[in-house]
């Protein structure tokens, strides 16, 4: 059951905050949105110094993290203000690790003009331009628990037989936590059944670990009750270092009460990998389970006496 825990702690949405981590959050968002407030009203008075100061201190109450659009309206204060280094440093967040891919919003945007001369604008453009390039097919979506330290997006020609694919990429040279690239489904004929989850994973210089990982969720995402990440399961599976593609697999229980499926592929720690070829069958009950389930057992020691 410690192992099974553990597991829990390595992936995303398994437990729920504690009622005092949840007030914590709710007033830290509460101080964020004031902030917020206050630059947009310094900006309307024209007052574009202090916007961008008010903007600074709503990031540093969510340790320097920001929303997309904060991020961008704060460059724009930065940019009035006559400060090009810290609208660049904001422009060139949102594009790394927001994705921010609307060119024709950044040039048309008068705010920014004064920073049209600058050495830096037409490299910020190109990142930009790629990242229209780069989404993310429909139906994957970004998350883990430091999802804003990688790169993730499509590799043009980078797959096993030169087709596109998903590659995720450290974009921080420490990174404490992991990014994963993931999806949700549930399919009627998998449940009650055995499944197996295959897949071609490549890798290059991963200094912590990576791997496929997949959960079998029951009536709340918290209540899981099957998980493999390849490292957390019967056996560490995980990938580490540099290499080619390789397949790999995962073989869980789909309980009769699950309510959701979640796959992915994630990479802890920095490096990059490839996946390609992601593939799900039934199998018979002689195939080995690789990952970890939850046990369910009879009620013990009801009398307290031992």
């Amino acid at each position: 059951m410690k192992n099974f825990i553990l597991c829990l702690g390595l992936c995303i949405l398994f437990c729920a905050p504690s009622h005092g981590q949840s007030t914590l959050k709710s007033e830290l968002k509460s101080e964020y949105e004031e902030n917020i407030s206050k630059a947009e009203a310094f900006y309307n008075e024209k007052d574009y110094i202090e916007s961008a100061r008010a903007y600074s201190a709503a990031f540093e109450k969510l340790g320097w993290k920001g929303v997309q659009k904060d991020r961008y309206n704060a460059a724009r204060s930065w940019s009035m203000a006559k400060v090009p280094d810290s609208a660049f440093f904001c422009l060139q967040k949102i594009a790394e690790k927001k994705y921010y891919d609307d060119v024709d919003q950044i040039s048309k945007e008068q705010d920014f003009n004064s920073l049209h001369k600058d050495a830096r604008w037409q490299p910020l453009l190109d990142l930009i331009s790629k990242n229209k390039d780069n989404k993310l097919p429909d139906g994957w979506f970004r998350a883990g628990s430091k999802p804003d330290s990688y790169y993730m997006g499509i590799d043009k020609g980078g797959g096993k037989e030169g087709n596109n694919v998903v590659t995720i990429r450290s974009v921080d040279k420490l990174i404490n936590g992991f990014g994963t690239v993931m999806q949700n489904f549930l399919l009627e004929k998998y449940l009650g059944k055995r499944i197996r989850m295959t897949g071609y994973l490549k890798t290059q210089d991963v200094d912590d670990w990576a791997g496929f990982w997949l959960r079998i969720d029951g009536e709340k995402k918290s209540n899981t009750l099957a998980f493999d990440n390849m490292k957390n399961g019967k056996t560490d599976r995980s990938v580490r270092g540099t290499t080619d593609w390789k397949q790999y697999e995962i073989v869980l229980d789909v309980s009769k009460n699950a309510t959701n499926i979640a796959f992915g592929t994630l990479l802890a720690g920095t490096g990059q990998i490839w996946f390609d070829k992601i593939d799900f069958e039934i199998v018979d009950d002689n195939t080995e389970i690789t990952g970890i389930e939850k046990q369910f057992r009879e009620p013990e020691n009801l009398n307290f006496g031992k």
